[in-house]
């Protein structure tokens, strides 16, 4: 074999091992960044209090925040029990229940929403308190809104809201419920027979 060939060989290797290291050396810097902010979504957040800014309303009792560190997590608000608006077993349980029909169900579950709404506007910055993670990977939470108040207990008072019996809450509201109810506030006004099924059962 003549020297030539020798070197065109010699150089071909050279050409692909550098080829390969540079190729390494790029592939590896994004799929470890990419790893990272992997890791960092589906990092569970401890309990514990949170400045965060609103992402996403989803309805009267389900709020999406992105904290400070930019870790994003859906909150199922705890203590309260909001009309479903959308369509799904319980939209379908709650309407068997109390003998309503899915239009007039999910009307009050709308309202519901347009409550949360009035309460939070998307990059508002809000404080939470995240005491743990429930079903489908939502953090039970309590919020508070612009004005420093206690939304979980506000949209009980407000009459938006039933009591989530199924878990501990403080026996301080089913005075705020009692009173929403006599006062025909927020859904007890038009969808009374609704409120007093979903939040008394019957």
């Amino acid at each position: 074999m003549n020297s030539k060939k020798i070197i065109g060989i010699v150089l071909a290797l050279v050409i692909a091992i550098v080829s390969y290291i540079l190729e390494e050396k790029i592939l590896k810097k994004p799929t470890s960044e990419t790893s990272k902010t992997t890791e960092k979504t589906t990092q569970v957040i401890p309990p514990g209090e949170y400045i965060a800014k609103v992402e996403k309303i989803a309805d009267g009792d389900t709020l999406t925040v992105r904290l400070e560190d930019g870790r994003k997590a859906k909150l199922r608000l705890l203590w309260i029990d909001t009309p479903e608006k959308n369509e799904g077993y319980k939209l379908l349980k709650d309407v068997e229940k109390c003998g309503t029909s899915k239009r007039k169900m999910r009307e009050a579950g709308q309202k519901a929403t347009a409550y949360a709404k009035r309460n939070f506007h998307k990059g508002d910055r809000v404080k939470v308190k995240i005491e743990g993670q429930g079903h489908f990977k939502r953090y039970l939470a309590l919020i508070w809104n612009k004005k420093g108040e206690l939304y979980n207990e506000e949209i009980i008072k407000d009459g938006y809201a039933c009591i989530y019996r199924k878990a501990k809450y403080p026996k301080y509201l089913e005075d705020l419920l009692e009173n929403a109810k006599k006062h025909r506030r927020g859904l007890w006004k038009d969808y009374y027979d609704i409120m007093n099924c979903l939040c008394y059962g019957n």
